[in-house]
């Protein structure tokens, strides 16, 4: 299986975990777990599930950062929103277009550098604002906005200072970023408890499938070995309070 060899590490690992202990990969996000007896796929649908529960009803123009694999715009679309995306990877780009073809548009381009005449009213964001700069994010939303548009956001931050190289966005930074650019914060949802065991996940089953995954991916021993402490001390972030999960739901 060499389907994900293309993305960068530590992504194809995840995906080809996921593909060899699943049988299929449809998601790259984590998912929401009720209980241990949930597979990984309902709790990533769980987690879609919350993030369209917020939507207004169709055919509101949507924007999605971020696309992944496709499997949500491509959802979005079929349910009658005039739904577009947004991916700066070109790999995940070509994997988006092998699965849904021209049944789904986006563009290939960072957001900072997205142009366009039409005006959305949702924004969204599934664990895609850590990549972006908040302020960055927050201004070029309010130039892509609709009256009364609304942004949602499903996604990992930093609740306290960690003072490691590429932590998570903190959180407070992020809502006064979004304040500053005249978005008003509705709903803050904590589903921090919820999201922590796909972490727990992926530590379980990295060791199941790991001479597959180096044989599959080329990967040198010492990669794993440093993936799987990095998700150790990742899993303590999260224990601590550290890192938390949020769904934020903005106005403007």
């Amino acid at each position: 299986m060499t389907a994900y060899r293309d993305f960068p590490f530590p992504l194809n690992v995840l995906l080809t975990v996921l593909e060899r202990e699943e049988g299929s990969v449809a998601s790259m996000h984590y998912g929401l777990f009720e209980g241990p007896e949930d597979s990984i796929a309902t709790a990533q649908e769980r987690s879609t599930a919350l993030l369209l529960s917020r939507l207004p009803p169709p055919p509101a123009r949507l924007l999605e950062v971020g696309i992944g694999l496709g499997t949500t715009l491509s959802r979005l679309t079929e349910m009658g929103y005039a739904a577009e995306g947004i991916t700066p990877d070109p790999v995940q780009a070509a994997a988006a277009v092998a699965r849904f073809g021209g049944r789904i548009r986006f563009h290939s381009t960072p957001l900072e550098h997205f142009e366009t005449t039409s005006r959305f009213d949702v924004v969204l964001f599934q664990e895609f604002s850590q990549y972006i700069d908040s302020e960055a994010l927050f201004r070029k939303v309010r130039a892509l906005a609709a009256p009364g548009a609304r942004v949602i956001v499903l996604d990992e931050f930093a609740l306290q200072p960690v003072e490691t190289p590429g932590a998570l966005h903190r959180l407070d930074r992020f809502l006064a970023a979004a304040e500053n650019e005249g978005f008003a914060l509705d709903e803050e949802l904590d589903v921090t408890r919820k999201a922590a065991p796909t972490i727990d996940y992926f530590l379980k089953r990295i060791p199941r499938h790991r001479a597959a995954v180096e044989k599959d991916l080329g990967l040198d021993p010492a990669q794993l070995d440093g993936l799987l402490e990095s998700g150790r001390g990742y899993r303590e972030l999260y224990g601590s309070g550290a890192y938390a999960y949020r769904l934020l739901r903005f106005r403007s």
